[in-house]
């Protein structure tokens, strides 16, 4: 730096030039790297594009180029090599800007209302077709596989294909438990309604424990597995037993069925049943399942179940404090009535009053505590 050389060689101040000097060259050696490190974060993210958006990359590359040639010459022209770096970034950067659009672009869902359309017409093989070319859009849907698989088990009778795509669905990484549960149930209903075969419907049940241990899934499973029956005779007297409702009468409710009789038992076993079906579906519906708990219990005598029916209520995640404190308050009165072990059901009255004391559930546990109290002492 020739001129702070003179300014020290003659006395001068020299602060002042070698700041300036020090900026300069701070600037230069800042633009260059910045080029240098778009250029590489630009080629590194590009490397693995094919089709449609390679041919979108290399258009966005040749816009930004054409757009910002001139610019960046008119600054190489104003200042020669040390802002060539600056040019090159002026034109790199929109490159980098939107070129996340482009490689990150959201794949569009694939769409199946023209095969609902052509199922609904009855053209189940263009209705094939077309479910096939949308899951060559997206190989891992899990709607499109099943309704493939449905289309193959209820309208071509191949429930053998129907079988196999299913467990190649549960077989993907991206298909969760929850997904699982559901393909696995499906698999079950068909081979109970379109094969009669309650052995195959089991199998598939079965899985579901074998694959979701110790889950609630698992535990849904293993209850629908009860209410199989266990031949195909057994099967078809179910079947022929199956109460037919009148045009016009009323739905029937779980409080108006008759705790002894036949025909209120039998309708709480296919109340209990259609719970089960719903919570297949949406292992988190909390009325379905807090209605198959009151129906095991207060109908069919299946307290153990009822309360761990309960048990995986309470350990649903975001529920209200309400329904927390409701949902422990029946647990002890069914320790209480129904499994005659009331000291069980007192220390979880005590923990609704320990833990929601604002609550009336709280209000009606220190009652009936109160009221235990002095049955006992009597």
């Amino acid at each position: 730096m020739p001129e702070i050389q003179d300014a020290q060689n003659t006395g001068g101040k020299w602060g002042l030039p070698f700041l300036r000097f020090a900026g300069y060259g701070l600037f230069i050696a800042c633009s260059y790297w910045a080029a240098m490190t778009l250029v590489w974060v630009v080629l590194r993210a590009s490397s693995g594009l094919t089709g449609q958006s390679r041919l979108d990359f290399k258009g966005l590359c040749v816009a930004c180029s054409l757009g910002m040639f001139l610019p960046a010459l008119g600054l190489v022209w104003l200042g020669g090599l040390p802002l060539a770096g600056m040019a090159a970034a002026a034109i790199i950067a929109p490159i980098a800007g939107y070129a996340p659009r482009i490689i990150r672009a959201r794949k569009a869902p694939p769409m199946y209302a023209r095969a609902i359309a052509r199922m609904k017409f009855g053209k189940y093989s263009e209705a094939e077709w077309e479910i096939i070319h949308e899951l060559e859009k997206s190989e891992d849907d899990f709607d499109g596989w099943m309704m493939l698989a449905e289309l193959y088990a209820r309208n071509f009778n191949d429930l053998a294909e129907a079988e196999q795509i299913v467990l190649e669905v549960c077989d993907q990484r991206r298909t969760n438990p929850s997904q699982l549960s559901v393909a696995l149930h499906r698999l079950s209903e068909w081979h109970l309604t379109l094969a009669d075969n309650p052995e195959a419907a089991r199998r598939a049940l079965q899985m579901v424990c074998d694959r979701l241990p110790n889950t609630h899934l698992a535990h849904m499973a293993q209850l629908r597995m009860k209410q199989l029956p266990e031949t195909v005779e057994e099967l078809r007297q179910q079947r022929s037993n199956k109460p037919i409702p009148l045009a016009g009468e009323p739905e029937v409710d779980a409080v108006t069925i008759a705790a002894g009789s036949e025909s209120g038992k039998e309708q709480a076993v296919l109340m209990a049943n259609a719970c089960v079906e719903e919570l297949t579906l949406d292992p988190n519906n909390v009325p379905a399942r807090e209605k198959l708990a009151r129906l095991l219990t207060e109908r069919l005598n299946k307290v153990d179940q009822g309360l761990e029916q309960m048990t995986l209520l309470l350990n649903l995640p975001d529920q209200p404090d309400e329904k927390h404190a409701e949902w422990l308050s029946l647990m002890g009165q069914w320790e209480i009535n129904y499994q005659r072990n009331p000291d069980k059901g007192r220390k979880i009255l005590e923990r609704v009053i320990r833990e929601f004391p604002q609550s009336q559930e709280a209000a009606t546990a220190r009652r009936r505590l109160q009221t235990s109290d002095v049955e006992y002492r009597g």
